[in-house]
């Protein structure tokens, strides 16, 4: 896992990953630097975890088979039914993470890891919290920030595409 990601992680908080950014400003600060904040909410959070990203991301850590199988296995043939007096719709489930779970905040981190993991430029940094993503970007002028932070923008923007996450426009 990313050490930059502090949401459902052993020995580590949202106080953490606010003095993590800090540091990160005061360090571009002391070089002459300024720094642009972007702060992404991803939308739906535990509902939005897309299995086939966490299965994909579980065989780029090398996961041990036996629990890259299991996993797979967790996902595997789950539906979700609604009654009423009058109707009952069944429809497959290929999204999210069931809520109150134990696996639930691991598998939501591995979702996130592929993000947090992105190939950023040099002085770019990416801070997570849960469903929260904070992209620090730094450089000499605004104008050459800006740049980096279109850049960095685009990829988030790839990714969320790819992987069916949307992030709240607030």
């Amino acid at each position: 896992m990313n050490p930059n990601q502090y949401g459902f992680t052993p020995k580590k908080s949202y106080t953490d990953a606010t003095l993590a950014v800090k540091e990160y400003i005061e360090e571009g600060f002391r070089q002459g630097h300024i720094t642009i904040l972007i702060n992404l909410d991803e939308q739906g959070a535990f509902d939005a975890a897309w299995w086939p990203n966490i299965l994909h991301t579980l065989k780029t850590f090398n996961c041990p088979k036996n629990l890259y199988n299991l996993t797979r296995s967790y996902f595997s043939d789950r539906t979700a039914t609604l009654h009423t007096k009058s109707i009952q719709i069944e429809r497959d489930i290929i999204k999210g993470c069931p809520q109150g779970s134990c696996c639930g905040p691991d598998y939501w981190n591995i979702q996130f890891s592929s993000l947090v993991n992105l190939n950023y430029v040099k002085r770019t940094k990416a801070i997570a919290f849960a469903d929260y993503l904070i992209i620090a970007v730094r450089a000499g002028k605004v104008q050459e920030a800006e740049n980096f932070e279109n850049i960095e923008i685009n990829k988030i923007t790839n990714w969320a595409k790819e992987n069916k996450i949307t992030f709240n426009e607030q």
